[in-house]
């Protein structure tokens, strides 16, 4: 077959057993894909399908073939694709990598086909972690698992082979164009603490296999309806997952759930997921289902009664949904800041909300507080300051909203929102919230006074005293009523016109049980009851004043 013309790129054939092949003895060469860091090509070698691998940024310089060569390891298994050897372009001078074709294509583009009845599942799930043991039982990592490198070969109606693609090497060549804190691959796959920075392990492999189980069950790719940025990044590392699908054998649930436990260490694995699918599918030493143990027949029967599910979940995909590898656009180390933002912001509130007397439990009304990142909000513009805060006007997905910059950590509001974030300059808190776009109720009544009727008044003031109730009900007090911290809402279309009234700045609001004793008096002085400025405590009968 000849020589490389490279003594590395030799002693790698030679070592593993591979081969070297003539470039001009290849024909119909055929463009079929990019990813990351690689071109594919299909090809015929004496009437033969093969796969071309280009591996766009590997120079042919001694070094970057030694560097690149040397982490890569061959494995021959049944579970991974065979790896033919090496060829060279006459034209670009690049090393092209010659493996075995698989002719339909990527798990993501054959997956209905795979998935028709229990029976097909497991066994094809089985080749699959039969594939990752033997990468793990050589003591490597695959690095890079996803339903991309998983590839599917047809042999006749309804059976298939399934094999492990990309393992170990291409990820060598990603890693040498990665920064510290970088992150590389398809984010629906990635086990949170590599999203967190921390180093791959084998038990990272274990996670990817559990999205990939769940594809099993709902047939569609994972956040498909997400974008995948930041954002489910931080909600992958809160806990988030795919929904579990209806009719899901609970036992496959289970062990789909331990796969993707947050904490690597309780993760299974693989030589134990690999016996736990394969008794579900051969019985131990083939013996009847009566003959097994209690457990192990209910989790067959499981699968023998589960109905074929229909998937409810198949919705557009998001236009920012990726499914190919490649560099994230945020790092580690910026995800675990927001992450501790968030948490030391959560825990706070706890501290400062949760009642000694527990007449006031956090734990029954603990916020939902989304963390938004502030890369998502655009057209930033100042519209009013007071003495705490200052108010911008934003678009965050297209919606204007409302942002609050706090300039004081103490006054931490807790008025209802769609989340908060963090100015990455200042290092400040905001709230977003809903955007009133009538401004203030005591701006609306200089401009619409004339129009305002008596009836209009009293509703008016009906939506104030509703809203002033429920904060009562609560049992909070305000602290700060005034008309410049009742918010209106105009609302329009071809038919009408319709005016809200909402309540808003409840950052000196209080639990009534809990009010300080202060001698400072705060607030809009012709709205302050008088036993405020007597040193009384602010009450209900205050925000009544």
């Amino acid at each position: 077959f000849g020589t490389s013309g490279s003594e590395i790129v030799d002693q790698f054939i030679s070592k593993n057993k591979l081969k070297w092949f003539s470039y001009d003895k290849f024909e119909n060469i055929e463009y079929l894909d990019k990813g990351g860091f690689s071109t594919i090509y299909k090809a015929k070698y004496n009437s033969i399908e093969v796969i071309f691998k280009y591996f766009d940024h590997l120079n042919n310089s001694d070094e970057s073939l030694n560097e690149f060569l040397n982490e890569w390891k061959i494995i021959n298994s049944h579970g991974i694709i065979k790896i033919y050897g090496f060829t060279k372009d006459p034209d670009t001078l690049n090393y092209v990598l010659v493996m075995e074709y698989t002719n339909k294509d990527s798990l993501k583009r054959c997956l209905t086909e795979i998935t028709k009845n229990w029976k097909q599942k497991l066994l094809y799930l089985y080749q699959i972690i039969r594939g990752l043991n033997d990468i793990h039982e050589k003591d490597l990592i695959h690095y890079n698992f996803h339903n991309g490198n998983i590839l599917c070969n047809r042999y006749k109606e309804d059976i298939y082979g399934i094999f492990i693609s990309d393992y170990l090497g291409l990820y060598q060549l990603a890693k040498s164009f990665l920064k510290e804190n970088d992150i590389y691959g398809v984010l629906p796959f990635i086990a949170p603490e590599i999203l967190r920075g921390q180093p791959y392990t084998q038990a990272s492999d274990i996670y990817s296999f559990s999205i990939i189980m769940w594809e099993f069950t709902s047939k569609i790719s994972p956040f498909n309806d997400k974008a995948h940025d930041l954002q489910l990044a931080l909600s992958i590392c809160k806990g988030e997952r795919p929904k579990i699908i209806e009719n899901t054998p609970q036992c496959y649930i289970d062990l789909m759930k331990k796969c993707w436990d947050e904490d690597p260490l309780k993760r299974p694995s693989s030589k134990k997921v690999l016996n736990i699918i394969e008794n579900w599918i051969f019985r131990p030493e083939n013996k009847k289902i009566k003959d097994i143990n209690e457990e192990l027949k209910s989790n067959i029967m499981e699968f023998i009664n589960a109905p074929i599910e229909n998937n409810n979940l198949i919705v557009k995909s998001h236009p920012k949904a990726c499914y190919t590898s490649h560099l994230l656009d945020f790092t580690s180390e910026e995800l675990n800041e927001i992450l501790e933002d968030s948490q030391g912001f959560l825990k706070s509130l706890k501290q400062k909300y949760q009642s000694s007397q527990n007449e006031f439990d956090y734990h029954s009304t603990k916020p939902k507080i989304k963390w938004i990142s502030y890369s998502q909000i655009k057209s930033l513009k100042k519209i009013a300051e007071g003495g705490f805060g200052i108010i911008y006007k934003a678009l965050i997905n297209g919606d204007l909203k409302s942002l609050y910059q706090c300039y004081d950590s103490k006054f931490e509001y807790i008025i209802k929102c769609h989340g908060i974030t963090k100015d990455p300059i200042t290092k400040e808190f905001m709230f977003i919230m809903k955007y009133a776009n009538g401004g203030d109720l005591h701006n609306y009544l200089q401009k619409n006074f004339a129009e305002i009727t008596w009836k209009k008044k009293l509703h008016i003031l009906w939506r104030i005293s509703d809203g002033l109730q429920t904060i009562h009900e609560k049992d909070f007090v305000h602290r700060d009523f005034h008309s410049g911290n009742i918010l209106v809402e105009i609302i329009e279309n071809d038919s009408c016109k319709i005016d809200q009234y909402l309540i808003g700045d409840l950052g000196l609001s209080q639990p009534a049980n809990d009010i300080p004793h202060d001698s400072s008096i705060y607030g809009v002085i012709p709205y302050i009851a008088p036993e405020i400025f007597k040193g009384v405590k602010f009450s209900k009968s205050s925000d009544i004043y």
